[in-house]
């Protein structure tokens, strides 16, 4: 539809602050004069709502503009999402743009942009006050580079990506945008660390929405055969366009290209795709990856991996064997293919033998029956210093809260959470037949955990945890000691954690470090022997 068909039916009261639609002259509710929203192009030194300071214009897309502006509340950098100039007065296309804030306030994870406030400024104006992250977009990457990205990087991009789009679709968000430049790479972030953005054509399960405008569909080099089609969607169609995305992410470009949107719409619904190693012939893809994609871009949504944690779940393995395979080891196994070259240590003597202070451990040799389980208490604490002070009932509201996804993630694995009451929390994770991936995965999940605690700008929250391999004692103890006396030993360094001599040796590639030996008298010595970094590795 033409701006110029467009209807002139949003209105504002200034006296109560509210929208109504229609043609009405005054407010149903203090009576007060009705007057249409005055479109707000915006320009950088712009203020706006007398708070918000316009900075960059970071992008424009089909309804909204956003910009780089100042929160002078705050003082800090926000991403502000305006509703564009031409829609300022169109009842339908400002329904649209607040039901994208509803679905991302539901959606509470460290790999999608959080969402602040929204709502109208003073004069009627609609905003979304967002997280503002710094870095560049998959695309900007593919198109500074000239090429894909490494295959080792590329993977965990998609990784946290994958780990994003669960957390989307566990709070019913289907985003119906996967694609490069809906993905930052975050500045100064661990390798791979991604946010999710744009929820602008984001929708719950269902038939597809269409507007009373114009429809919204998508970018057609990333749109699935069924919003080709505007059939019926859900968290599979994500899945499709992650595929898309994995061709340009390690290739490139998408997988189909064509003059028009149209011919890419009917590839989209009726093409094979290609292969990867058609597109990549002189790199040797790890094993599992080809059929891995491939399935992913099924026509058929029913023959697709059924969810975001499935395909997540299948591509840990895939980067499992080709770690596996880097280091000498059986692919899948953790076993190394050549034992004879393998150099033997003991991690408890050398323990003993160290100095009282930490310092970089040798590799540990991997022996001896793996962990059959895994335990992981850990403690959310507030910051020292001034402030409003919380106590740990209240901290652990909210941080039962914050790290609410992380926990329901490992409850589908087979995880029991048992909360010691207030801050302090308890879990059990069996391993099954993958105790490496499940050691790799806990660790992340923690140190997911800890990014999504320090997002929280009051009060100051910091995780500290240690992991047990084999420690399923009763809840409230870890072998015999109260809970009180090990989590006043659980610091260990800024983004660590503690681990035993079981855990660190099935602990992969993270780097460990030996900490120093107890004394024989000390009564409430820790049960562990090393210490390895959070962060997602």
């Amino acid at each position: 539809m033409d701006v110029a068909e467009m209807r002139q039916d949003l209105l504002f009261c200034r006296g109560c602050g509210k929208h109504f639609r229609g043609m009405r002259r005054k407010c149903p509710n203090d009576g007060g004069p009705l007057e249409l929203v005055r479109p707000f192009e915006g320009k950088a030194g712009d203020r706006v709502d007398d708070r918000y300071v316009l900075e960059t214009r970071l992008g424009i897309g089909g309804m909204g503009t956003v910009w780089r502006a100042v929160d002078s509340v705050s003082g800090k950098r926000v991403a502000l999402k305006l509703l564009n100039a031409r829609y300022a007065t169109h009842a339908a296309s400002a329904k649209r743009f607040l039901r994208e804030a509803r679905l991302m306030r539901g959606v509470v994870h460290p790999g999608v942009a959080a969402l602040h406030r929204f709502g109208p400024t003073s004069d009627g104006a609609l905003l979304i006050e967002m997280e503002y992250v710094a870095g560049e977009t998959l695309r900007e990457r593919v198109v500074r580079q000239k090429s894909g990205l490494p295959m080792e990087l590329g993977l965990r991009v998609l990784d946290s990506l994958l780990a994003a789009l669960a957390a989307c679709h566990d709070a019913a968000v289907v985003h119906c945008d996967v694609k490069p430049e809906n993905v930052m790479l975050v500045e100064g972030g661990a390798p791979g660390q991604i946010k999710l953005l744009d929820f602008g054509i984001a929708q719950p399960p269902g038939p597809m929405e269409h507007g009373e405008d114009f429809v919204v569909l998508g970018t057609p080099a990333f749109m699935s055969p069924e919003q080709v089609r505007g059939n019926a969607l859900d968290g599979r169609a994500d899945l499709y366009l992650v595929g898309c995305l994995t061709f340009e992410l390690l290739t490139g470009d998408p997988p189909f290209t064509a003059e028009s949107p149209i011919e890419l719409c009917q590839h989209q619904a009726l093409s094979a795709p290609p292969t990867l190693q058609k597109r990549l012939p002189n790199v040797a893809l790890p094993p599992g990856l080809e059929a891995w994609v491939a399935c992913l871009l099924e026509k058929d949504a029913h023959r697709r991996l059924p969810s975001a944690r499935a395909a997540r779940e299948q591509l840990r393995q895939i980067r499992q064997a080709m770690r596996d395979a880097s280091m000498g080891l059986v692919p899948g196994t953790g076993r190394p293919t050549s034992p004879g070259r393998l150099v033997h240590r003991d991690p408890v003597a050398e323990v003993a033998r160290s100095p009282r202070r930490p310092e970089l451990a040798p590799p540990v040799a991997e022996r001896g029956e793996p962990p059959r389980s895994i335990r992981a208490i850990f403690e959310v604490r507030q910051a020292d210093g001034g402030g409003t002070q919380y106590g740990p009932r209240a901290i652990g509201e909210i941080a039962g809260h914050l790290i609410a996804g992380s926990l329901d993630e490992l409850i589908r694995l087979g995880a029991v959470v048992r909360n010691a009451g207030g801050a302090t929390f308890d879990l059990l994770v069996p391993c099954g037949h993958d105790e490496r991936g499940m050691i790799h995965h806990l660790l992340d999940t923690l140190g997911r955990m800890q990014l999504e605690l320090a997002r929280v700008p009051e009060p100051e929250l910091s995780l500290r945890a240690v992991v047990l391999g084999d420690s399923d004692g009763a809840p409230g103890e870890v072998e015999g000691r109260p809970l009180s006396e090990v989590t006043a030993l659980l610091e260990v360094g800024n983004g660590s954690v503690r681990i035993d001599d079981r855990i660190a040796r099935w602990a992969g590639r993270r780097p460990i470090v030996r900490l120093a030996s107890p004394s024989a008298d000390d009564a409430v010595s820790p049960p562990t022997l090393y210490a390895t970094t959070l962060m997602p590795y």
